[in-house]
């Protein structure tokens, strides 16, 4: 949730899937490690790796919150296989299957919850992972600030990839990686290239200057369909920088600061977000609790009749956690204020709870849903009230295996005055669900 989980770097770990290609896919492992065998035995490095993952969850709702047509209860399923293979040292290759589907909800119109077995990821990489230099071509996800810049959303059922390239340059302690992808749109069957939405861009890490900082500043330049009535779309550029530490070797820290210009619909854009977390944990007393605490603000747009575009647009990042477990708001004109608290009361066994408040960063704009759609403009003047509503979260991670996870949430929205009243059924709601994770 939030900023309960410390900063520090993670590797990319894709995960698992697909019945029949999982047949296939084993079939070809056990083909290529035949082949290696005897060649090259001693190899330092694996030449093929095979995993798995598959994943229930169940979700019901009760009130209609800020969504009044959501559905109440269903029930979601996704399989993934992975297989790498490493034919050189300097030379891998990584395929990805996936089935995600539905039950108690109509798959048309919810792409992010369905679909059929399909290929997910397939790239080439060249390069030690390591090394001064990478490249990785093909298809493949992106996750950027523990997805607060772009985000691989693993709450999807599906989840978003992208056809394209990134190189990867190294030196000592610094890095960059610099990319050109097109938006891979998921559908029932086959996933096709959307050229309509793309990204290119240049995300660095700089731990050399200043001991104990990092610092990573980034560019992106994205294109995307304009929906003028939600101010979504457009040709924008965003850049900025995360600094990201430790205080006294104690409180942990993070600074998001992004500005954001281009042109949508023929309006020019500019806007801009921020956030500021900071968390400690205390490791020795029992169950090693860590409170963190975050502010972030997405701006809005002041004068709708300025010719000016100024709600902020956060393109692919992964708003689950980062803005309420329940997945109700954008950062699109948007001030979050939140603060919570995770222990672990037993080895294998994680308890958060967490409180959280939205606010409109203006009342003259609107209220914009997790996707992005506006669900209710300010009346003429500007709205009386810039509250959006609270929100209590409390979720339970068990892991009795370090292959086997059963999660369990709950989450109460309370519904502000701006909800109540310019919302068509908007109230307050509470929202459970539970999740099992199997890795193979």
């Amino acid at each position: 949730m939030a900023f309960l989980a410390p900063i520090r770097p993670r590797p990319a770990r894709p995960v698992a899937c697909g019945l029949p290609a999982r047949a296939l896919l084993w079939c070809a492992c056990l083909a290529f490690a035949g082949g290696m065998a005897g060649q090259d035995g001693g190899a330092p490095e694996p030449r093929v790796e095979v995993d798995a993952e598959i994943r229930f969850r169940g979700e019901t709702r009760s009130g209609s919150g800020v969504n009044p047509k959501g559905v109440d209860s269903f029930a979601l399923s996704r399989l993934r296989l992975n297989l790498g293979l490493r034919p050189a040292k300097h030379v891998g290759v990584f395929v990805q299957a996936q089935d995600a589907r539905v039950a108690g909800l109509d798959p048309s119109g919810n792409h992010l919850r369905f679909h059929n077995l399909g290929f997910r990821q397939a790239y080439v990489a060249l390069g030690h992972e390591s090394g001064p230099v990478t490249l990785r071509a093909g298809r493949q996800e992106l996750d950027y600030f523990e997805g607060r810049l772009i985000g691989a959303r693993n709450w999807s059922n599906t989840t978003p990839v992208w056809d394209g390239g990134k190189l990867t340059l190294r030196r000592g302690e610094d890095s960059v990686d610099v990319f050109a992808v097109a938006h891979v749109k998921v559908r029932e069957g086959p996933d096709f290239l959307n050229t309509e939405t793309a990204v290119a861009g240049a995300v660095g890490s700089i731990r050399s200057w200043v001991e104990g900082l990092r610092i990573e500043p980034f560019v992106l330049l994205t294109r995307q369909p304009v929906n003028a009535s939600s101010n979504v779309g457009g040709r924008l550029h965003t850049a900025g920088s995360r600094f990201s530490g430790v205080l006294d070797g104690a409180w942990d820290y993070e600074f998001i600061l992004m500005g954001q210009g281009g042109d949508v619909g023929g309006l020019d854009k500019r806007a801009w977000s921020g956030t500021a977390g900071l968390g400690k944990t205390f490791e020795r007393l029992p169950s090693r609790p860590r409170v963190g605490f975050e502010w972030s603000h997405g701006s809005g747009d002041a004068d709708p009749l300025d010719g000016r575009n100024s709600t902020f647009e956060p393109f692919f990042i992964s708003r689950h956690r980062h803005y309420g477990e329940q997945d109700l708001v954008a950062l699109r004109n948007l001030q979050y204020l939140n603060g919570g608290v995770r222990m672990h009361p037993r080895e294998g066994l994680e308890i958060e709870v967490e409180y959280i408040s939205h606010r409109l960063a203006s009342r003259n704009d609107g209220l914009y849903a997790a996707s992005g759609a506006l669900q209710a403009r300010a009346p003429a003047g500007g709205s009386g009230t810039g509250s959006v509503g609270s929100e209590l979260d409390a979720v339970l991670r068990y892991r009795p295996t370090e292959r086997v996870q059963l999660v369990v949430g709950v989450f109460r929205f309370f519904a502000g005055p701006f909800v109540e009243r310019h919302v068509p059924g908007g109230e307050s709601q509470t929202y459970l669900y539970t999740s099992l994770v199997i890795r193979i």
